[in-house]
């Protein structure tokens, strides 16, 4: 079956378009790309966090979201005697991070129910076959590109804080850099047993025991067996609106992406963009306003993005727009450990799927090769604080997986990292697509902004004034990058 895929690495695509070459569909392609990561982008993300799939079914024209982020452990942190939550400063160059480690930092997985139950619901090939390429490259090794070797230098506090993360990150005593050829040949035992034993039994009785007695209450984490026995993989309809000849579908509530996405695309139908130059001051200040709607509104909860209030929203944004400056405190957001792979195959099957780890929490689970998440301890996950996670109930995201669908009926997969700026990067791309008729490779490549608590992150747009321009709008803190 022929098809298309886009991944954040080489060996992650290569992956998916060998099961496509074999046969497989889009489903079939995307579970194997996302198993491959473990070896094509080792510090992006691990197969012990949580994520979100779109998938289209071609036959029937139904979409669904599959959802496999994770849950908040059952227990409480102040049921836990001594609770392993360790910080962890990263420095990000503009800014440092604090982050938390540790037993403590776990929340409970979603990543194999998940990737492995949509095989199983939408694939045509076995778990055996899917897996192929990926233990091919844990076992033959994968040469780390320039970003990677970056991700490692920026993670190596984390990676290597416990001796289980030094055996797989500095197996010669040193961080692996950029040029050096990984291996991680025990992850691909613990896959090729999965697929032997059957994946549920091999997860519950080898992976799942292993959990509770690394991240439960006895080693200071808050996962029970309980939690993990119980944990579901969700599927739930997409959040759909219309966007200028196009139906767009993404990740619904509870999680907020999605929401956000949806308001400040319903704001944007709202005024011309096509009118305006796609780099100009003006689009760019036309995006950052309902970029400050949308953050409004989700201040006020999840009701408040979907409910009927959408005039009220719509005046602030006019608002707002003759205002001009934007004036709110500064704070500088950094980058997250996430990954995305989108694939459509030759039938129209799509499928769309962002997956993070957190940072990871320093520790490997058992001899698996799989680092586990530290999503607890992740600070854009708990606006409130870490203690009003409610326990037991699915972690909030910004993951928004998304597809396109034209009124011709051609379908556009898209999605990304990013923590706080997926949102805001996927409502650009789909501006650009609809609004100024970019290629997708143009809109992708295209510069961006996000605009957040006072400061305007710029991609470079090409023109000296450029800069002084976007700094005009009124922000207080101007951060440009390449």
């Amino acid at each position: 079956m022929r098809g298309a895929i886009a991944a954040g690495s080489e060996p992650t695509a290569q992956a998916g378009a060998e099961i496509l070459a074999s046969g497989g569909n889009a489903a079939d392609a995307a579970v194997a790309a996302c198993f491959a990561t473990s070896a094509g982008e080792p510090t992006l993300t691990s197969l012990a966090g949580g994520g979100i799939m779109i998938y289209r079914d071609a036959a029937s024209g139904e979409v669904t979201v599959c959802d496999f982020f994770s849950d908040a452990p059952r227990l409480h942190r102040d049921e836990v005697a001594q609770l392993d939550f360790t910080p962890i400063d990263l420095d990000f160059g503009p800014t440092t991070q604090r982050f938390y480690i540790g037993a403590g930092s776990a929340a409970v997985p979603g990543v194999l129910p998940g990737l492995c139950t949509v095989l199983e619901r939408y694939g045509t090939l076995p778990l055996s076959a899917v897996i192929k390429p990926a233990c091919r490259f844990m076992r033959e090794g994968i040469e780390l590109g320039t970003y990677q070797g970056r991700a490692a230098k920026l993670l190596e506090p984390i990676l290597t804080y416990h001796e289980s993360g030094r055996g797989v990150f500095a197996p010669t005593g040193r961080m692996i850099a950029a040029g050096d050829r990984f291996k991680l040949p025990q992850l691909a035992d613990t896959l090729e047993a999965m697929a032997r034993d059957g994946w549920k039994r091999y997860y519950a009785e080898v992976l799942g025991q292993a959990m509770v007695a690394q991240f439960g209450p006895a080693a200071g984490g808050m996962i029970t067996k309980a939690d993990i026995e119980q944990y579901e993989v969700v599927f739930r309809e997409p959040m759909s609106l219309g966007y200028h000849g196009a139906t767009v579908l993404t990740n619904p509530p509870p999680a907020a992406g999605g929401p956000m996405i949806g308001m400040m695309l319903k704001l944007l139908g709202t005024r011309s963009l096509a009118a305006l130059s796609p780099t100009g001051t003006e689009h760019a200040r036309v995006l950052c306003h309902a970029m400050t709607i949308a953050d409004e509104a989700r201040a006020e909860g999840i009701d408040a993005l979907t409910g009927g209030r959408f005039a009220f929203w719509r005046a602030k944004f006019e608002q707002h727009l003759e205002q001009g400056p934007l004036i709110t405190p500064a704070t500088v957001p950094a980058p997250e450990s996430t990954t995305h792979v989108s694939v459509i195959d030759s039938a129209g099957n799509a499928a769309a799927v962002t997956f993070s780890f957190g940072e990871g929490n320093a520790h490997i689970i058992g001899h698996s090769g799989i680092m586990m998440n530290n999503l607890m301890g992740e600070e854009d996950l708990f606006p409130l604080g870490f203690g009003a996670a409610p326990p037991g109930l699915r972690l909030n995201t910004m993951m928004s997986p998304t597809l396109l669908i034209d009124d011709d009926g051609a379908v556009t997969a898209l999605g990304t990292g990013g923590a706080n700026r997926i949102r805001t990067a996927i409502v650009q791309v789909v501006a650009l697509l609809r609004d100024h008729k970019l290629s997708a490779e143009q809109a992708v490549a295209a510069p961006r902004v996000h605009y957040e608590n006072g400061v305007l992150n710029a991609e470079v747009f090409g023109r000296d004034d450029d800069g002084a321009g976007l700094a005009d709008l009124g922000a207080r803190q101007l951060v440009r990058f390449d």
